[in-house]
C-alpha cells in the first residue's frame, strides 16, 4: 500500500508543478502596454524596444531586477507567411525578432511577446486587418519562438468564440498551448488567462496566471484588481504559479502630450507596488521608462519592497486579518506574509475615502505578546521596538508597509 501511496503524492505534485524548470519566483521587467500613447494602443516599434532596455540599463531597472522585456499585442504582422508561420510586422521589426532577443540577450535581458490562443489576437493595433492569433498553429508557433530564443509568452484569450458560435474551451486551449511550447525542449515562461475567479486546472499550466480584470489606471477598478488578488496567498509559489493581478502602471500611461498622464494618486500607485509585492505578484511595468519621473524612481527602485516580491522563501501573501476601524466594515485591511529571514512583513491598507488608525496585533503574525523591531520600508527607517501590537495612521487608499523582526 505505501508505494501506491508514495505514487499518487508523487502523481498530484507533478500535476501542480512547471515542467519547463521556471517560475522560481514571480517576474520582474516591462511590457510595452502603456508605453507608446494610451494604454492598449498596442503599437510598438524595435527602435522603442532597444531604447526602453537601454535605458533600463542606466536607470538602475535593470540592476533591481527588472530583466523582461515584453512586447503586447503590436508586433505581429496582419497575414502569416506562405508556409503558415507567425512573423512580426516588418515595418516596427525590420530586423525581425529573433535579431532583437539576441540583441537583448547580449544586453542582459530575458525576451517576451504575445499572442492570443483564440483565432485572431485582441487589438489590431491600428492596422486594418485583425491580427492572426495562435489557434490552429500552437505547435507550429511555439517552435517559432523557441526558434527565435524567446523566453516568455503572454497567451491572451480573445476571439475564442467560432463562427457558428461555439465557444473554446480554456482550459482545453491553455494546455494544449502549454504542451506544444514545452515540447520544443526551449524553456519558455507561460503567463496565461485563468478566469476571475482563477481555476484550479491553472495550477497546471505555465507559471503565473492572470486572476483578474484587466489593471486600469484608476481607483476604481485598482480596488477591483485589490480585491481578486487578497484571497489568493496559499495558491502562489513555484509549483503552482504566481498570481498576476496585471501590470503596474506606476505614473501614467503616455498619449496626452507628455510621457505620462498619471490616473491614480502617487499614494495610490505606492499603494499597488505595496500589495503587488506582499502577494508575490509579477512586476511587470507597463508604463514609459525612458525618463524615469521621481515618483517612478521611488516606487519601481524601492529595493526593501523588490526584495519582499523575490523572498527566497517563495511563497505568496494576501489578507490575513482586518481592524476595526472607525470606518465602514472592512475597508481597514491587514496584508501579511513570512520571509525566509524569519521575519515578517505587513501592509496596513485603508481603502476608505478617509484617514484611519489601524492597529496590528502581534498575535495575527503569531507573535502574541513578543517584543518586535519594526521598520518602514517606505521611509527606509527603523521606528523602534514595540511590545505585542503597533499601531499608526493610514491615510485614505495608502498601504503602510512595515517588516518585523525580533
Amino acid at each position: 500500500m505505501v508505494p501506491i501511496v508514495v505514487f499518487l503524492i508523487c502523481l498530484i505534485t507533478g500535476a501542480l508543478s512547471s515542467d519547463n524548470g521556471l517560475g522560481a519566483l514571480p517576474p520582474m521587467g516591462w511590457n510595452t502596454w502603456c508605453t507608446d500613447g494610451s494604454c492598449g494602443r498596442d503599437v510598438c516599434y524595435e527602435s522603442e524596444i532597444k531604447e526602453v532596455a537601454l535605458a533600463m540599463k542606466a536607470n538602475g531597472m535593470q540592476a533591481a531586477g527588472y530583466n523582461y522585456v515584453n512586447l503586447d499585442d503590436c508586433w505581429a504582422a496582419e497575414t502569416r507567411d506562405k508556409d503558415g508561420n507567425i512573423q512580426p510586422d516588418p515595418s516596427r521589426f525590420p530586423s525581425g525578432i529573433a535579431e532583437l532577443v539576441s540583441w537583448l540577450h547580449d544586453k542582459g535581458f530575458k525576451f517576451g511577446l504575445y499572442t492570443s490562443a483564440g483565432i485572431y489576437t485582441c487589438s489590431h493595433g491600428e492596422r486594418p486587418l485583425p491580427i492572426p492569433g495562435s489557434y490552429g498553429h500552437y505547435k507550429e508557433d511555439a517552435l517559432t519562438f523557441a526558434k527565435w530564443d524567446v523566453d516568455y509568452v503572454k497567451l491572451d484569450w480573445c476571439a475564442t468564440v467560432f463562427p457558428n458560435g461555439t465557444r473554446m474551451d480554456q482550459q482545453t486551449q491553455t494546455n494544449q498551448f502549454y504542451d506544444a511550447m514545452n515540447a520544443t525542449g526551449k524553456p519558455m515562461w507561460l503567463n496565461f488567462h485563468c478566469g476571475d475567479p482563477p481555476q484550479t486546472w491553472c495550477q497546471r499550466d505555465g507559471n503565473s496566471y492572470r486572476i483578474g480584470p484587466d489593471h486600469h489606471d484608476n481607483w476604481s477598478n485598482t480596488i477591483q484588481c485589490i480585491n481578486a488578488l487578497k484571497g489568493l496567498a496559499k495558491t502562489a509559489g513555484p509549483k503552482t504559479g504566481w498570481n498576476d493581478p496585471d501590470f503596474l502602471e506606476t505614473a501614467g500611461q503616455g498619449g496626452c502630450g507628455q510621457d505620462h498622464c498619471p490616473g491614480q494618486t502617487p499614494t495610490e500607485y505606492r499603494t499597488v507596488f505595496s500589495l503587488w509585492s506582499i502577494a508575490s505578484a509579477p512586476l511587470i511595468v507597463a508604463t514609459d521608462v525612458r525618463n524615469l519621473t521621481a515618483l517612478q524612481k521611488e516606487i519601481l527602485l524601492n529595493t526593501e519592497l523588490i526584495a519582499v516580491d523575490q523572498d527566497r522563501l517563495a511563497i505568496g501573501g494576501g489578507l490575513i486579518g482586518t481592524w476595526a476601524c472607525d470606518g465602514p466594515k472592512g475597508v481597514c485591511e491587514i496584508w501579511g506574509k513570512p520571509l525566509y529571514d524569519g521575519s515578517y512583513v505587513v501592509g496596513l491598507f485603508n481603502s476608505d475615502i478617509a484617514s484611519h488608525s489601524i492597529t496590528l496585533d502581534f498575535n495575527l503574525i503569531g507573535k502574541k505578546g513578543q517584543v518586535l523591531k519594526v521598520r518602514d520600508l517606505w521611509q527606509h527607517r527603523d521606528l523602534g521596538t514595540f511590545t505585542g501590537s503597533y499601531s499608526t495612521v493610514v491615510m485614505s487608499h495608502e498601504t503602510v508597509v512595515i517588516k518585523l523582526s525580533v
